[in-house]
């Protein structure tokens, strides 16, 4: 009985010391190989990138996809300050406004990456892939400022017209 138990202990610290090693060197192997977010994967499905197009693409993917979850990060934190300081009854006018100001600035960040992802991306695609990436792009913001938009690219479904936008004139575009 002693020298099964034996057995089956050796057996399974060598099951053990291979699930490491291959853990390890797997591990390894993921690290040097770009992936493409999941995002981008999806938007390059959508537009029909080609396997040529997306290893031409890999180095931009993984360049802007290591960038994007930092940016994504300040545009959650500066949310939920903002949120937290239009909740507290005792918050003052200038620090909803100081929030609104940073949680603006980290939304811009993160449009500004998104944009010039758009033009490494566009740089890769043929004319009826860049037509394709064009509209998608003007639909969705459409959809998120709302208003009348270009060549009927769709019913926005934002704040109205001049809403989203946190520069120049505020939320209301310059209306009372």
């Amino acid at each position: 009985m002693k020298r099964s138990w034996l057995v089956m202990g050796g057996v399974l610290a060598l099951v053990a010391v291979v699930s490491y090693a291959a853990t390890r060197v797997a591990l390894r192997s993921a690290r040097g190989t770009a992936v493409t977010p999941p995002a981008f994967a999806v938007l390059q499905d959508f537009l029909g990138v080609t396997s040529d197009q997306r290893s031409a693409l890999a180095s931009i993917d993984a360049h802007y996809g290591a960038v994007r979850p930092a940016l994504r990060n300040r545009v959650w934190q500066a949310r939920d300050e903002l949120i937290g300081v239009l909740e507290d009854p005792k918050s003052t006018r200038g620090q909803a406004l100081d929030k609104a100001r940073r949680f603006c600035a980290a939304q811009e960040a993160l449009q500004v990456n998104t944009v010039e992802y758009m033009f490494e991306l566009r740089r890769h695609l043929n004319p009826a892939q860049r037509a394709k990436l064009a509209g998608l792009v003007g639909r969705g913001m459409c959809a998120l400022t709302g208003g009348p938009c270009p060549r009927g690219m769709g019913r926005g479904m934002g704040l109205g017209p001049g809403g989203g936008s946190c520069g120049g004139r505020g939320w209301r575009g310059g209306r009372p």
